[in-house]
């Protein structure tokens, strides 16, 4: 028996074909089987007449950074078909940083600068349980997302981290602390 059966489907798979008449088999929440028909009982079944079934969509600019840290849907991609996202863009994000109001204010106004969302908002829901770069992907590591979570570094935290907000003299050498960070 199926766990799942999406039925009546049109399949868009991602190869350039034209979409197709399919159902979609689900056990264990794996697809295992896609067919024009398929036969068999399922725990659950979904009619999915007049509508598009694809492949779970990659966004490689997103800037939920913050929001990655208290909210498990990440909405509004995970209910637009986002199933993966990439984060630290623009710039922007919120590791590593220093355990101090001023410095988590001021990235907090990077983000609120280049999003929606108010700084009081990330403010509140930040729990800056980390300090390097590391720390915050272990953060992020005992947290669960409806989707799949990926980050780089961003260049603004980590310029702050190891310079703060003083301009960088262009005969400057960095030292060996700073290139540590």
């Amino acid at each position: 028996m199926h766990d799942l059966v999406v039925r009546n489907a049109h399949l868009v798979d991602g190869t350039g074909t034209p979409a197709r008449p399919a159902d979609i088999a689900v056990a264990n929440g794996v697809i295992t089987e896609v067919a024009p028909h398929i036969e068999g009982a399922a725990r659950r079944t979904i009619d999915a007449a007049g509508m598009l079934v694809t492949p779970g969509f990659v966004d490689i600019h997103t800037h939920f950074d913050g929001q990655a840290t208290w909210d498990p849907i990440l909405a509004p991609s995970s209910q637009h078909g986002v199933t993966s996202i990439v984060m630290g863009n623009c710039g922007v994000g919120f590791a590593p940083a220093k355990p101090n109001a001023s410095d988590h204010d001021w990235l907090i106004g990077l983000l609120e600068g280049v999003e929606d969302i108010p700084g009081t908002a990330l403010a509140e829901g930040l729990t800056w349980d980390w300090e390097t770069f590391p720390d915050y992907i272990a953060s992020l590591q005992r947290r669960e997302w409806t989707m799949d979570v990926g980050t780089q570094v961003a260049h603004a935290p980590l310029r702050a981290y190891v310079m703060g907000e003083r301009g960088a003299d262009p005969h400057e050498e960095p030292t060996a602390d700073e290139l540590g960070a």
